[in-house]
């Protein structure tokens, strides 16, 4: 690490080329996952694949097996299709040529695609995928189709569907729809009786027709599957919570400053003398702009907030222009990825320049936190669930290239920028411009009741901001977490913003009423009290598994609670950031603004 330190400082040509080669990597990436599946175009007759992808039960979106891995018809030789980056990332580890024979504006009637006799364990693992509610993906044009294996009646009659009806329509030389169907009738299923081999033909059909709707359109006219359907979104209660947040907050604003004004009147108007009974913010003023203890790790996890801030924007932004397609496989996984390499600069700036506005000197340690801060507990995390899908034989498992794909980035674009964004905040980054100064000597902080202490001010600390994305959390948790999608991101994108400024506003009263008793350790404080609502995020995620779905099974469960406390420690970071500088702003305002000797 010292000699990249070297590296970096003495050869600045060389740094520029390195930079330019990374760049070009990320570039490189982005484009590949933008141009993975270039848009198709047909000659009448023309052949076109389906692929399979995996099955999944009902419940647990999270645990999916081969397609394959039930006695469905394999082609003579199984071949797969070669994935992208996203596309991994998104649980698509295999995809399978299927031997259905499909062309291009041609009608395919009923067509025998196998005829095989089901043994005694085949038939008894198409049983339990019924009886659990599995459902299988394939890619047509890169369209998802989604669909049940069987079905059971009451009596408790379990039937396995032997026939896909595919609907397909077009425009000109484009594939615009494609939706599959299953047969509930007496032809197109047939009755598993556990214990007991059965021959079983599978077959197949499609119908083409010709619309209207372009090609540009066709994102918004396939997501009619068993589950793709768009949330409907209770308009009235987002709106009651936009509301209720609003009213909260502008009388919490209202009252803050209205005391807060009182406070520098009071204080504008004293003699130089102080009086023997004046309590109050601006006693402990030798003291409010203090180092906090552990200087090092705090500027990282300001530096790594503020990445994950940007990543959120990015993000949200890009969705609000159309950017992703709804359906499109690991498209926004890739892009975090890229984005979060690009942004690691930011994170080794704003580290490094906190970190020389409080006086630091161990350089090395505060770069190596900044790497690992946010990355480490994520690969730990990871290689834990990893590896009991690996156990489970699941796709959820990342396989080995990938794992060293992600890797390689991470050494040759984001350990580096961030290296050289610390450098940068090091010889850049100003100094702390504290209207005060502060004595060698701390002041006492006097006792105060249990109600003013910290964990009761950080628990009241992320509740508002948590009741004002209460609604909307249940929506994105049933995108995450079910087979739905959350498709209107200018919601999501203003209920981000509420969260921000939300978030800001009672950090800055909390800071506030934490002064005026005359306690002066606020900045560890702020940063805990931003990010409290991360915290009500993982304690509602309990309540969700609890009370609105139907996970079951180590594998699900321990991808929901370990992705979960991921995001919610993602959220934790970037809040405790806003949180930190909304308080930094205000009390550098309050102290700027009276008279002090």
């Amino acid at each position: 690490l010292k000699l990249q330190f070297l590296y970096f400082i003495g050869g600045r040509g060389r740094f520029t080329a390195m930079m330019r080669l990374q760049t070009c990597l990320v570039l490189v990436l982005l484009v590949s996952e933008c141009t993975a599946h270039e848009d198709q175009k047909y000659d009448p007759d023309e052949s076109i694949a389906l692929f399979a992808d995996h099955l999944v039960p009902d419940a647990n979106p999270s645990e999916s097996y081969p397609f394959f891995d039930l006695a469905f018809c394999k082609p003579t030789t199984i071949v797969d299709k070669k994935q992208n980056l996203g596309e991994v990332l998104g649980g698509s580890r295999k995809i399978y040529y299927t031997n259905y024979k499909l062309k291009f504006m041609r009608d395919v009637p009923t067509t025998e695609l196998c005829t095989k006799t089901l043994s005694v364990e085949e038939v008894q693992a198409f049983n339990q995928s019924i009886l659990h509610f599995w459902h299988f993906t394939m890619y047509f044009d890169e369209i998802p189709l989604k669909a049940y294996i069987g079905e059971y009646d009451h009596k408790g009659n379990v039937y396995l569907f032997t026939h896909h009806e595919f609907n397909l329509s077009y425009n000109r030389d484009r594939v615009i729809e494609s939706q599959i169907h299953t047969t509930p009738t007496p032809e197109g299923r047939v009755l598993l009786t556990p214990g007991k081999p059965l021959t079983v033909t599978f077959t197949y059909s499609a119908k083409w027709t010709q619309t209207l709707v372009q090609f540009e359109d066709r994102s918004s006219n396939n997501p009619k599957e068993i589950y793709d359907e768009e949330i409907d979104i209770q308009w009235f209660s987002i709106i009651n919570s936009f509301i209720l947040v609003v009213l909260l907050t502008s009388f919490l604003a209202f009252i803050t400053i209205r005391l807060l004004r009182k406070d520098l009147q009071r204080y504008s108007g004293m003699d130089d003398v102080e009086e023997p009974d004046e309590t109050g913010w601006k006693l402990i003023h030798t003291d409010v702009f203090r180092f906090p203890h552990s200087p090092s790790l705090f500027c990282s996890m300001l530096g790594v907030g503020v990445q994950l801030l940007l990543i959120f924007l990015s993000m949200l932004t890009l969705s609000v222009l159309g950017v992703f397609y709804a359906h499109g496989r690991g498209t926004m996984y890739a892009t975090i990825i890229v984005i979060y390499s690009q942004t690691a600069i930011v994170a080794g700036y704003i580290s490094g320049a906190w970190y020389k506005k409080l006086g630091g000197d161990q350089w090395v340690h505060n770069v190596l936190i900044t790497c690992g801060l946010f990355v480490l507990p994520v690969f730990l995390i990871w290689s834990v669930l990893n590896s009991i899908a690996w156990a489970q034989g699941s796709t959820a498992a990342l396989p080995a290239g990938t794992v060293f794909g992600l890797f390689a980035l991470f050494i040759l674009v984001a350990f580096p920028l961030t290296l050289a964004g610390a450098i940068f905040g090091k010889h850049n980054g100003g100094s702390l411009d504290a209207p005060c100064r502060t004595k060698q000597v701390p002041k006492p902080i006097p006792p105060a009741p249990w109600w003013r202490g910290s964990v009761y001010h950080i628990a009241v600390a992320g509740f508002l901001p948590f009741s004002a994305i209460y609604v909307e959390l249940y929506y994105v948790f049933m995108s995450l977490w079910g087979h739905q999608l959350f498709t209107p991101y200018s919601i999501l994108f203003l209920v981000f913003g509420i969260l921000l400024l939300v978030t800001a506003c009672i950090t800055v009263a909390l800071t506030y009423l934490q002064l005026s008793i005359e306690d002066h350790n606020w900045w560890w404080r702020s940063f805990f009290s931003g990010g409290a609502t991360g915290m009500f995020m993982y304690s509602y995620s309990f309540y969700y598994w609890a009370f609105e779905s139907h996970m079951y099974g180590l594998l699900q469960l321990s991808f929901y609670f370990g992705y979960m406390l991921i995001i919610c420690y993602a959220v934790f970071l970037m809040l405790g950031t806003v949180g930190f500088f909304a308080s930094m702003a205000f009390v550098k305002q309050i102290y700027g603004s009276i008279k002090i000797d």
